[in-house]
């Protein structure tokens, strides 16, 4: 299981293709429409079959993990994540609350989340029309959430403390984050604390963690023009050798070399008159399946 950490407040999909994504939690939601073919999905300790219409509702620092079971020529679904940040009206609900039943079968469709999922998928993140995807999202909300049977967080059971340390990380990892302070903060030793990482992670806590802000780092380079100083203490380094050295380690060039990398493939993207954020979403909204 691991961390999943999107800068972005806001992402939508739409994927014809065969995926497997393995056991993850994050801090936004996530919402995945199938359109055609079917999904497996675990969310907490609950297996479900997903069919063309079925709703998949993940909550904030809810783990889950799901595979197409069709073939590619057969599957479609949309997945949105999106920060309860940008959802005034629902981000006590989504915080407080967790769904009893997070799949749904809306039956039929009501057509304002056709025409949000539309409109979405019409904006792109360069707009940075925030007011509009806020709306739009809480529009789908709005029609969802009355399917989902909200309880109140606290009758249902605690997160595994393997997925509360995870979240904490994840939510902190530009901060000092050792051994000693996480094993003190969950109040467990650190050898306990070392073998949820070795065992059930499979990977050290150094190593987990440099992964995060390593990511994060990237972000930061492709998407700012922040210095590359300022990047690394952003992302949780003090010194900036350490940073080259261990984001080198990671990415096979310094911080520096993929920033020119990754603008010169941009570049080449908008000569060749290719739309880099429409092949990030692995396709466009098709309407005539939704009309």
């Amino acid at each position: 299981m691991f961390y999943e950490n999107k800068p972005d407040f806001f992402l939508l999909y739409n994927e014809t293709t065969p995926l497997q994504y393995p056991l993850h939690i994050h801090s936004y939601i996530e919402y995945v429409h199938v359109i055609s073919g079917l999904i497996e999905m675990q969310i907490g300790d609950e297996v479900y079959t997903l069919k063309p219409g079925d709703i998949a509702f993940i909550f904030p620092n809810v783990p889950h993990k799901y595979h197409t079971l069709s073939a590619s020529h057969d599957t479609q679904f949309y997945i949105m994540n999106s920060s309860v940040d940008i959802l005034p009206m629902h981000k006590m609900e989504l915080l407080g609350k967790y769904p009893h039943m997070p799949v749904v079968h809306p039956d039929p469709l009501h057509k304002d989340v056709l025409y949000a999922e539309r409109r979405l998928f019409e904006i792109t993140l360069e707009e940075e029309n925030t007011p509009l995807i806020s709306s739009l999202t809480s529009l789908i909300l709005c029609h969802i959430f009355p399917l989902l049977q909200l309880n109140d967080f606290e009758n249902t059971p605690p997160l595994d403390l393997t997925c509360k340390i995870i979240a904490y990380i994840g939510n902190n990892f530009q901060e000092e984050i050792t051994l000693p302070l996480l094993a003190k903060k969950f109040g467990i030793g650190k050898y306990t604390l070392s073998r949820i990482f070795s065992n059930v992670l499979g990977i050290s806590l150094p190593s987990y963690l440099n992964s995060l802000r390593i990511e994060y780092a990237v972000y930061l380079l492709q998407r700012t023009d922040m210095d590359i100083i300022n990047v690394a203490i952003e992302s949780g380094y003090h010194n900036q050798q350490t940073f080259n050295r261990i984001f080198k380690n990671a990415k096979g060039c310094t911080p520096k070399e993929y920033r020119q990398s990754h603008r010169q493939a941009v570049t080449r993207q908008l000569n060749t008159g290719l739309n880099s954020s429409r092949q990030e979403s692995c396709g466009a909204y098709n309407p005539l399946n939704n009309p």
